[in-house]
């Protein structure tokens, strides 16, 4: 069974840098760092939308109503560390669950799965399963090609802010007279 996860809060930090963004667009002063630092966020977002992932480190959940049928979940997201794993019990009570492990998966996902001996814990009525973890690519570890795709994605953004009208015959209004 595959888990989808959904992002619960930003990353803390910018793969690039503002004085990046500014060497790369040759902005010396201050007047535009708002706006450059807009177009980074951006632009880390577009190409996030692209992968499918998280670029920077970033907590995110997923919420599932049954355990699978299979011996292991496999976290679809390339997960630095799984964080929790609560569910709600017979009693109505949601419960930390801490006998589990995780395994590498295929491209950068983890397999959760009962640690050995044990199994996926009995449910309540109405049941919610609730996985935390941290996705993306530790710092040291980012692909440099994703850090010039940042920083070239919000300079081009910078640089050509207007709509661009490109293949229309245009001309001045001829006087009448």
């Amino acid at each position: 069974m595959r888990v989808s996860f959904t992002a619960t809060a930003k990353p803390a930090g910018e793969p690039v840098t503002l004085a990046e963004m500014r060497a790369q667009t040759r902005v010396d002063d201050g007047a535009d760092d708002a706006l450059l630092l807009g177009y980074l966020v951006a632009a880390r977002e577009h190409i996030e939308d692209y992968l499918g992932r998280p670029i920077q480190p970033t907590p995110m959940q997923a919420r599932l109503e049954a355990w699978p049928d299979e011996p292991a979940l496999l976290l679809d997201a390339p997960v630095i560390s799984v964080d929790g794993v609560t569910y709600t019990n017979s009693a109505g009570q949601v419960v930390a669950w801490t006998d589990f492990v995780v395994r590498d998966g295929p491209g950068g996902t983890k397999r959760l799965r009962p640690a050995a001996g044990a199994s996926w814990p009995a449910l309540g009525v109405d049941p919610v399963i609730s996985i935390t973890i941290t996705a993306g690519w530790p710092a040291a570890l980012l692909p440099d090609v994703v850090g010039t795709a940042i920083l070239q994605t919000a300079a081009h953004w910078y640089s050509v802010r207007e709509v661009v009208n490109i293949g229309n015959i245009s001309s001045e209004i001829p006087e009448m007279g």
